[in-house]
């Protein structure tokens, strides 16, 4: 006898339309069949919101249907009250929307899986089978062979895409259990599949070269045998390694350019028998005094248009932050004094500090400074941006934030003023941090870097443009997409990746 367990189908492609208003409803038909003929009437059907956890219940009519009212746009958790499956449903974007499903399933579905179930004796036995067999099985190629004791297996077959939604052929990958850390070592073939056998009472995680733990999946202890299948995306290792290629070839070039700017401005300051310090300090004034402007305008318009209160600023002052630490001072010279408890933390990626000798958390750079009026945040922009004009390219963003919030009052927003230009050289921290970040990005042209939709989305925080302001990150779900400006982007193994190539 054949059990089929359900594994779970993370192949999923949904892009979110932020112009819909929050009270949209669309229409979801749920259709629930016997397969031994007839329908199921008067069984609870009840959708949980995967966004908000909001559940919409309703029992099955004579023709063993369900018409139920759901939000727009969201992803539910579907149970059945004679269905012992995990299914997710996605309801349509609009209001004139429908979404029609059909389960068909026996009814003895519940007591089957009973049978199925494994006592203690028989668990213990795979967990003792599983000592003796070897820590690591690497495979030559996609397939396996069918084991001794194949009951004590899941047969899981694994198939990937690619961005394209073309099979992901030749990728390697490792099938490492939780538990008993067995792992497989296998390829994908011309399909982008792997055929493989794992054993039961594991949680297994896929990992490849470049990304760790990227998806699990799990073999639960049930008698008889077993099969599964997992179907996801991912970008694949020789388009990581293209992509930082072109990346590195990017930083290097914007790292020439930021050290070259700063020679000249240090060169015009010398020759004009000025510190630094006070170069900074008139070239902030003159920007505020509108003698030398930017046409992105990007944080003037976002701090005005969103009203945040008891705001904590973590701005970036490397590179070529100069036109927005105006930007931000002369919003400053408008609004501080109807602004409460307003505080700044400037970082400017280690004061100088050679790049050799800059450690992940430790780079420093990071200065606080209370709202004390225009004349001081004068002094602490110009200061802050003399003793460091940043270096290499990427920035010590995390460490900022993760100091700036512990060296800072009591606030009620966290607001950082990055370089959209400028990868996050310490997202590895992005582990140890919380609290939610609405992230206004500088230089938007084209793209927007990763790092900081990764940030927002982890720490339920927003993204904001000089177009857009995006506060739904946090109910997206994995595998779906978002467009923002020209590009389009999709979360891939938790984090974002622009899948859209220009």
């Amino acid at each position: 006898m054949t059990k089929h367990i359900l594994f779970p189908l993370v192949f999923i492609v949904i892009t979110i339309n932020y112009s819909l208003a929050q009270d949209c409803l669309s229409s979801v038909n749920i259709k629930l069949k016997n397969t031994n003929g007839g329908v199921y009437a008067n069984q609870t059907v009840t959708l949980t919101s995967k966004v908000d956890g909001k559940i919409f219940s309703q029992k099955s009519n004579a023709s063993g249907e369900v018409e139920l009212m759901i939000p727009c746009d969201q992803m539910f958790d579907v149970t059945i009250t004679n269905y012992t499956r995990k299914k997710e449903l996605l309801s349509a974007k609009t209001e004139t929307g429908k979404v029609s499903r059909t389960f068909t399933y026996e009814p003895d579905m519940a007591s089957k899986d009973q049978f199925f179930e494994m006592n203690e004796q028989e668990k213990n036995s795979i967990d003792a089978f599983a000592k003796g067999i070897p820590d690591t099985i690497l495979l030559s190629g996609s397939f396996m062979d069918k084991p001794t004791k194949s009951e004590f297996y899941t047969h899981l077959t694994i198939s990937i895409i690619d961005i394209d939604k073309k099979p992901l052929s030749g990728e390697n990958m490792s099938i490492i259990g939780e538990k008993r850390k067995k792992n497989i070592k296998c390829v994908t073939d011309k399909n982008g599949t792997v055929s493989v056998h794992v054993l039961k009472g594991d949680k297994y995680y896929i990992n490849f070269k470049y990304s760790k733990n990227y998806i699990s999946t799990e073999s639960v202890y049930s008698r008889g045998n077993s099969k599964g299948e997992l179907n996801f995306s991912y970008l694949g290792t020789k388009e990581i390694e293209k992509r930082r290629k072109k990346e590195e070839e990017r930083i290097a070039l914007e790292t020439k350019r930021i050290k070259e700017e700063a020679e000249a401005f240090e060169r015009k300051c010398k020759k004009l028998g000025i510190t630094v310090e006070e170069g900074r300090r008139r070239e902030t004034a003159e920007r505020v005094l509108g003698s030398s402007t930017t046409n992105d305008t990007v944080v003037s318009a976002v701090l005005n248009r969103n009203k945040w209160t008891e705001k904590l600023i973590v701005c970036d002052l490397t590179g070529s932050m100069s036109p927005y630490a105006a930007q931000l001072a002369l919003w400053y010279q408008l609004n501080y004094l109807k602004e409460n408890n307003l505080q700044f933390i400037f970082f400017n990626d280690g004061d100088n500090m050679p790049d050799s000798k800059k450690k992940i958390g430790n780079t420093g750079g990071i200065y606080y400074s209370e709202s004390k009026g225009v004349d001081s945040l004068f002094k602490t922009i110009a200061k802050v941006a003399a003793n460091g004009w940043g270096g290499d390219c990427p920035e010590n963003n995390m460490e900022a934030l993760i100091k700036g919030v512990k060296i800072a009052k009591p606030y009620k927003e966290l607001v950082m003023i990055a370089d959209n230009n400028a990868p996050v050289k310490d997202i590895a921290l992005l582990k140890e941090f919380k609290a939610p970040v609405h992230i206004i990005l500088c230089g938007v042209d084209d793209f927007v870097l990763e790092d900081y939709l990764t940030i927002a989305y982890k720490t339920k925080g927003s993204i904001h443009t000089i177009e857009q302001d995006i506060y739904k990150l946090v109910n997206m779900l994995e595998g779906q997409e978002i467009k923002i400006g020209k590009n389009t982007y999709k979360i891939m193994g938790g984090e974002f990746v622009k899948i859209t190539t220009l």
